[in-house]
């Protein structure tokens, strides 16, 4: 960790010699389970975190988030609060200490340097990973949720995720079924944060905040609904009026992705044919007119 009793503190870690001891210290916690997190595992996270949030107010575009730092903490500390608590008083006083031994500027430096390192070590990562996971399939036919994280994780399009599960499961998930897909989506609005979501598509924002996708994830929920609700307003659109058009959407998704010649398209996947095998969730709405009518809706066989 950056900041731990065992570890390098801001104030010994310059140079080439910090960039080891941050390098050598996350590569191995990348690496890790979430099982082996202890504090200075959350604080070295947590550090990450707050560094590339510092990056993005002063201007510096990298390509891994706060946001991203902020899941993985998540994942190896199972939100531990506690944890938290203490990740932040231990940074907050080595920043500050550091500070004051070597003034405003000489910290902004070092705090750029950490968020650069965190940055480069979580892509370095991500690209490692993707080769092994980015082309792995689920039960269901489509890319695993382990392959969608590796790609937005590769990339940082995590809207394309977005629109990948949308193509594919244009009514929703099958809450009853592997969902782990589903779940990570609901993960990755929450790491987006509400400007990210302006940037995702219409179908994507309109088809999960009317159909279901995860089990529960009230954050993402919150997030997703009140975008969608911006939209209507945007749009000048009731809520009846927002129902429809995703409703047109999601059958023509559905038609799409029941025409073995039309792949999904996009750059996640590389364009392949992978279709959702029997059985997969994916539903195909029947609408008979006359008496005794309507609209049936059953899984694809």
């Amino acid at each position: 960790m950056i900041i731990g009793s065992s570890m390098a503190r801001p104030g010994l870690r310059t140079g080439a010699a910090g960039v080891i001891v941050l390098g050598a210290s996350l590569a191995v916690l990348l690496s890790a389970p979430p099982a082996r997190a202890n504090t200075q595992d959350a604080e070295l996270i947590y550090e990450c975190a707050l560094a590339l949030d510092y990056a993005t107010e002063k201007g510096t575009r990298l390509p891994v988030s706060a946001n991203r730092a902020m899941a993985h903490f998540g994942e190896v500390t199972g939100n531990d609060a506690g944890l938290r608590a203490r990740a932040d008083q231990a940074i907050d006083a080595a920043w500050d200490d550091y500070r004051k031994k070597n003034g405003r500027k000489a910290l902004d430096r070092y705090i750029l340097s950490v968020a650069q390192d965190c940055s480069d070590l979580y892509v370095e990562r991500a690209e490692r990973d993707s080769a092994a996971t980015e082309g792995q399939l689920n039960s269901l036919g489509t890319l695993s949720a382990a392959a969608l994280r590796s790609y937005a994780t590769r990339t940082g399009d995590y809207g394309e995720v977005a629109d990948y599960l949308v193509y594919y499961y244009p009514y929703g998930k099958d809450l009853f079924k592997p969902n782990e897909d589903g779940d990570l989506l609901g993960q990755l609005i929450v790491e987006t944060g509400a400007a990210g979501l302006r940037r995702w598509s219409d179908e994507a924002i309109y088809a999960i905040a009317t159909k279901h996708y995860w089990q529960y994830n009230p954050p993402a929920t919150r997030l997703v609904f009140a975008e969608y609700q911006r939209r209507m307003r945007m749009k000048r659109q009731s809520e009846a009026e927002a129902q429809r058009w995703a409703q047109r959407a999601a059958d023509a998704r559905a038609e799409r992705a029941r025409q073995a010649n039309a792949p999904y398209v996009g750059s996640l996947g590389g364009g392949s044919s992978t279709r959702p095998r029997t059985g997969s969730g994916v539903v195909v709405c029947t609408t008979y007119k006359g008496t005794g009518g309507g609209r049936v809706c059953k899984e694809e066989d």
